[in-house]
């Protein structure tokens, strides 16, 4: 047997280490949700945060529909928007939606949860909440969903981000200045043509229509002669460049804001203004703002909001920016160069010049949409936006064939509406019978989570069906 020899290391050789630290470090803090970065943060087309849902959604590999029930809502405490069929949910799609790129307090709780799901602090500038201590948010955002076709394509033809920029929710941005064209407001492809999309919907993807699925990037020539290629009027381009990049200068620098915009720095210009003008000047400032003097005064001294429209109107006038106006205040405007003899008249008039009314060329228009056997046929109030014309006018000139065109409508309407009904009971029946093949009772969630549009197991129809066959398989006596 070998035995080893220890050997001891004289004094001098031996090494202190230092102390172990042998406490637990500190975990890193993990987002719930993917922390995606917002795209255009800081420039004029950041990103909005209807859009930013929709590309999370997207990111996971979800629909927007089931990011917002089981990811956001719950963070919001409104679990009772989560159920499979609520009105109140489709009323949210509908109407709530659009607000959370506003100032509104709906805005401040989406940011809220998206940021602690997401970990991230910036997302209230994809919003313009920066600026709800200035603005109102009458007339702010738009109802439904606008882009531009040719973004779309560029972006995806230089394999970037398709994404839905802030500028395009609001109501005065009507033009992209980037192409010289009118934004869309309706899906091209022929088999679907909505004619509105919610900003944020249950199957919202950036580039996409929610509704069918479809690529909303350019179309070929065919579509040329839609409403949105029509020629812009010089006027009209100037100024809406003028508003996009006010607007954009507005967005771009929220995030670097050092002073809150406030609604007390208007009141000082106005003041300061009115300190200058006699009582007739001061009236033309409200008709160049198209505005009664009314309004002008609750601003002063009732501490009313203005409207975007009509801060960027008053921002023209005293050529200066709205940034300046609502963090500088009077330092950013020079009175003695406002001269309101000199200012061309008010944009958008009220007034507008008298036409002819071509009744015989209008009869024959409504008798030749008659005749033609076009599918979908065009009801009235289509017609009167062709041609320019009120609907009530058209039907007082033209009673018979005014009647005709909508009974046409009306029919086709009934039609389709037959159709629709068939089609639900069918795929009500299908659902009762997949699900009742498991040995499962069929309720109205399980039902409705198998049907194309959930929602629809509320129809009268659907629920004649769904009783009725609970009633043939036993489950209801």
């Amino acid at each position: 047997m070998i035995q080893s020899e220890t050997k001891t290391l004289p004094a001098d050789d031996l090494v202190v280490y230092d102390l172990w630290e042998m406490s637990r470090p500190r975990p890193w803090a993990h987002s719930r949700l993917y922390s995606l970065e917002p795209i255009g943060l800081g420039t004029p087309y950041t990103e909005s945060l209807t859009g930013y849902v929709s590309r999370l959604a997207e990111a996971h590999s979800v629909p927007t529909r089931r990011l917002v029930v089981h990811e956001l809502l719950p963070l919001l405490r409104k679990a009772h928007l989560s159920k499979v069929v609520n009105s109140s949910l489709s009323s949210f799609w509908l109407k709530d939606a659009r607000a959370l790129n506003g100032i509104s307090q709906l805005a401040t709780d989406w940011v809220r949860a998206l940021e602690a799901a997401t970990q991230r602090n910036e997302l209230r500038f994809l919003t313009l909440l920066p600026w709800a201590g200035a603005l109102t948010s009458l007339n702010l955002l738009r109802p439904t969903r606008a882009w531009c076709p040719e973004c779309y394509e560029e972006w995806r033809q230089a394999g970037q981000v398709v994404y839905e920029p802030l500028l395009w929710g609001l109501v005065v941005i009507t033009i992209c200045p980037r192409h010289r064209r009118y934004l869309r407001f309706e899906c091209p492809h022929a088999d679907c043509r909505a004619p509105t999309q919610p900003g944020l919907a249950p199957w919202s993807r950036p580039g996409y229509c929610s509704r069918c699925g479809s690529w909303l990037g350019a179309m070929p020539a065919a579509e040329s002669d839609a409403p949105e290629h029509e020629p812009i009027l010089e006027d009209e381009w100037i100024w809406q460049t003028w508003i996009n990049n006010m607007v954009g200068e507005m967005i771009a620098c929220a995030p670097k804001l050092s002073v809150a915009p406030r609604q007390q720095h208007l009141v000082d210009i106005l003041n300061a203004w009115a300190a200058h003008t006699s009582l007739a000047k001061g009236i033309a400032l409200a008709r160049h703002l198209q505005l009664s003097g009314s309004a002008v005064s609750g601003w002063r001294r009732k501490g009313r909001l203005p409207r975007l429209a009509t801060l960027l109107r008053l921002c023209h006038l005293l050529q200066t920016s709205p940034l300046r106006l609502l963090t500088e205040g009077t330092a950013a405007v020079d009175f003695s160069r406002v001269n309101l003899s000199q200012l061309p008249a008010p944009r958008g008039g009220s007034k507008r010049p008298r036409r002819p009314f071509g009744k015989e060329n209008l009869r024959q228009d409504l008798e030749a949409v008659l005749a033609n056997d076009e599918l979908p046929p065009p009801s009235m109030c289509k017609i009167a936006r062709q041609v320019g014309y009120a609907h009530a006018t058209l039907h007082h000139h033209f009673p018979d064939l005014c009647r005709a065109i909508s009974a046409r409508y009306m029919a086709y309407r009934k039609q389709q509406g037959e159709q629709k009904r068939q089609q639900l009971c069918e795929e009500v029946r299908q659902a009762v019978a997949q699900i009742h093949a498991r040995g499962i009772y069929p309720s109205g969630a399980r039902v409705a989570s198998l049907l194309s549009v959930p929602g629809s197991i509320l129809h009268p129809d659907a629920q004649a069906v769904w009783h009725q066959l609970l009633r043939e398989l036993g489950w209801e006596s």
